[in-house]
């Protein structure tokens, strides 16, 4: 009878000993962390000669520049850049630009892969080239440094 209360004692040992290993374990597991940082940097400068155009979009729901060989996008008072698969905001067209991950893009933007984007740039800037001075679309004069969407058509 003794041995039979000592097997039970011992088996109790073990059983308490593997369940405070484990409960060790998911403490020290519960305090790890991981910090991954990625540092894109930022683009090259925006140059251009001249304020671009910028014309709305109605798909996406944003002006684009025309005229310029950038992917640079207005909404909600802020400019947008994508270069490669980076996309950069700024107060105006020439940057200082600031790096954005995608979820913080507007969703407009986000809904068409760049490719389509820039095919409803180029179908809109077709009609202002046409039209000219007599385009009726939305559209403005891009703003160097973000004092508002500058001066134009603003879709009244």
């Amino acid at each position: 009878m003794r041995r039979t209360r000592l097997k039970g004692l011992k088996g109790m040992m073990i059983g308490l000993g593997l369940l405070l290993s484990l409960v060790l374990s998911d403490a020290v597991l519960a305090s790890s962390q991981v910090n991954v940082q990625v540092n894109i940097g930022a683009p090259p400068p925006v140059i251009v000669r001249e304020r671009p155009t910028m014309v709305y979009l109605a798909e996406p729901g944003a002006y684009a520049a025309i005229g310029i060989p950038y992917d640079i996008f207005f909404e909600g008072g802020r400019y947008y850049y994508v270069r490669g698969n980076d996309w950069f905001w700024g107060p105006g067209y020439s940057g200082p630009w600031t790096y954005v991950t995608y979820n913080r893009v507007p969703p407009g933007l986000r809904r068409f892969k760049v490719e389509r984007l820039r095919e409803f740039r180029e179908r809109e800037n077709r009609v202002y080239v046409v039209q000219g001075r007599a385009f009726k679309g939305k559209h403005f004069q891009g703003e160097e440094h973000g004092n508002g969407r500058g001066r134009g058509n603003k879709g009244k």
